[in-house]
This record gives C-alpha cells, structure tokens and sequence, in this order.
C-alpha cells in the first residue's frame, strides 16, 4: 500500500470573500453615513432675458453683449444687499452662494442661488433678477425683463444623492474586490510555502 504524501490543503474562497464583503461593507456604510450627514442644500434660477427697445437697428450680438454687460451686476454690493434685504440670507451668503451665467448665444442672464431653504433661495434669486432688470431702466437700447422667475418648487437637490450614493456603491464593490483579490494572493503564497 502507496502511502500519500500530503498536499498543500486547496486554497478557500471564504475566507478572501468575507474579507472582500467585510471592507466593502464598511466601505459603503462610511460613504452612506457621510451623504446622511450631508446638509441639504437646493439650487434655484431665475432668469433675465434682455432685448431691444424696439429699436430695429439693434443687432443680436449687441443684445449679447449687453446681457454680459448687465450680468456683471448681479453681483455687485448694491445687488447682493438689496436681495439681502428681502430674504433671510445675508449679503456674504449670497455672494458666496450665488452663480450667474450667460448662455453662449443667448441674452439671458440665469441667476442661480444655492440656500438650505428653497423658498428663501428663491426670494433671493428673484431680488437679484428684478434689480438685475431695473439695471436697464435708463437704457435707451436695451430692456431686461425677468422672464423665468425661480420657483421653490422647482428647486434641485444639490448635491445629488443619487449620484454620491452611486459613487459610494461604486467605490465599495471596488476596494471589496481588491480586499478580496488581496486576500486570496495572500492565501495562495502561504499555502505555496507551506
């Protein structure tokens, strides 16, 4: 009778995907944790659209130019105090809270405030862009109307939850699949030595 030597046991599964799904697990439970604790936050725009005063000569591109040029003054002290004024945010918040864009080929003026409270982002929003139009009121080429008033109603979620929940899903499968691999590269240099 043959006696068998011993073999080197065969490497397990087990233990390198419980390694795998322990990081991943906590991996997922710190990046839910952190979007929980995440303040919320909602963006609302108006919107300013400027045009001639029914001066035919007046091209588009000076309209542009003119909505670039009027831009500016959302975000001038006078502006950002006056919103102030008429919403619970202060002018330092909205400064640091405000983002004022032209659309390329376009004369509109999106002005977006970014608050805790819709309704108070949105009063501010609407202040800026009534000052914003009232800017053109001794213009004798141009008019600025808010065309788009922000609504709370309307407000999105920033940041998205989904997204970072998305991420963090993302980011546990991948360190609990390197977790694993690691693990199971260890397994297999250990029984290889032994």
């Amino acid at each position: 009778m043959k006696r068998k030597t011993p073999s080197a046991p065969a490497p397990t599964y087990r233990r390198p995907l419980l390694a795998g799904l322990i990081a991943g697990l906590v991996v997922l439970g710190i990046g839910v944790t952190v979007i929980e604790l995440q303040p919320d936050r909602y963006a609302v725009t108006s919107t300013v659209s400027f045009a001639s005063r029914s001066q035919p000569n007046v091209s588009a591109e000076i309209v542009q130019l003119a909505a670039t040029k009027y831009a500016v003054t959302a975000g001038a002290r006078s502006t950002l105090d006056f919103a102030a004024d008429r919403s619970a945010m202060t002018s330092t918040q909205l400064r640091d809270h405000l983002s004022v864009t032209v659309p390329q080929g376009t004369a509109n003026v999106d002005i977006e405030v970014e608050d805790a409270d819709a309704e108070q982002g949105a009063a501010a929003a609407n202040a800026i862009a009534s000052s914003v139009a009232r800017a053109t009121d001794n213009d004798a080429l141009i008019l600025g109307e808010v065309t788009a008033p922000a609504d709370p109603d309307a407000a999105h979620h920033t940041p998205s939850r989904t997204l970072l929940l998305t991420v963090a899903v993302i980011a546990a499968v991948l360190i609990g699949g390197w977790v694993a691999f690691g693990v199971r590269h260890l397994d297999r240099r250990a029984a290889k030595e032994t």
